[in-house]
């Protein structure tokens, strides 16, 4: 072999183990979505990562790595839920559905069959489950066991004057699902009847934003705002020792949790959140 060639060679493998020593992209978040109003997790299998803002919608792929605009992506969204096989994000006055997989276009946008602007969204992706909250003319909740064809006012019964975040957990056995709510400096507060009567979380002082397990009761993980869980629906709180804006725990692995931090980069916890 002549000496060119072998020089040659040697550059090729050389440039070969470089480009496998690469590290991979950092996770961050998208411009102008250091404090999104939501963060979830499709339920699809290795669903995307979907966050919204004033600033409108993304979502990713790979963990927050790369960040795409989804059909509509600019309108503002102001909450999100998943439900059935689908995910419902609300544009204030109007709501908007989108696949799992967030691809293709999304259904026409609609407007909400009662007054005011939705700023909180919970759904049930088993179910046909939605709940939604409105503050006009002060606070109602409502409730949809269709998907939203129909909706149902709910007394919610001591329930926090403003709720910042609202999540619903797995139920537990034959029992309903929790329907959880932070409530700011209130505190947090869930409802084991679908959102009839509410009663107070102990251990809580400063619930900001909520995310909740589907697969797992108990399951909760709330921004204070520094990221605490729960496994055992507030009994005991681990503590994560990291500030965050919103948080999200992946609906097939409870285990898998990401969080927006404040200096605009996305976390990812491989605990249920004990750590990022």
């Amino acid at each position: 072999m002549s000496r060119p060639v072998l020089v040659v060679l040697i550059m090729l493998v050389a440039t070969s183990l470089a480009a496998c020593a690469v590290e991979p992209k950092a996770r961050s978040l998208p411009a102008g979505f250091g404090e999104p109003y939501f963060m979830l997790i499709s339920d699809e299998a290795q669903g995307p990562l979907l966050i919204g803002s004033s600033y409108g919608l993304q979502k990713s792929l790979d963990g927050g790595r790369t960040w795409t605009v989804p059909d509509n992506g600019e309108a503002p969204a102001i909450a999100g839920a998943s439900f059935a096989s689908t995910i419902m994000v609300s544009r204030g006055p109007t709501g908007q559905v989108y696949d799992f997989s967030l691809k293709g276009a999304a259904q026409p946008t609609m407007v909400w069959p009662f007054p005011g602007a939705v700023t909180q969204l919970a759904g049930n992706s088993r179910r046909n489950r939605l709940w939604a909250i409105t503050t006009a003319g002060g606070l109602r909740l409502h409730y949809s066991n269709d998907g939203g064809r129909y909706w149902w006012p709910m007394a919610a019964v001591g329930i926090c004057p403003r709720p910042r975040g609202l999540a619903v957990s797995a139920p537990n056995g034959p029992k309903v699902e929790r329907l959880w709510v932070a409530c700011g400096r209130d505190g947090l507060f869930a409802s084991d009847d679908l959102g009839v009567n509410f009663f107070r979380i102990a251990g809580i002082s400063n619930a900001l934003t909520i995310a909740a397990a589907r697969s797992t009761p108990g399951q909760i993980a709330v921004t204070t705002p520094q990221v605490v869980v729960t496994k055992n629906a507030g009994a005991t709180w681990f503590l994560s020792g990291l500030t965050a804006t919103a948080v999200a725990i992946d609906p097939r692995d409870p285990d898998l949790v990401f969080a927006a931090g404040n200096n605009g980069q996305l976390y990812a916890s491989l605990d249920g959140g004990k750590s990022f």
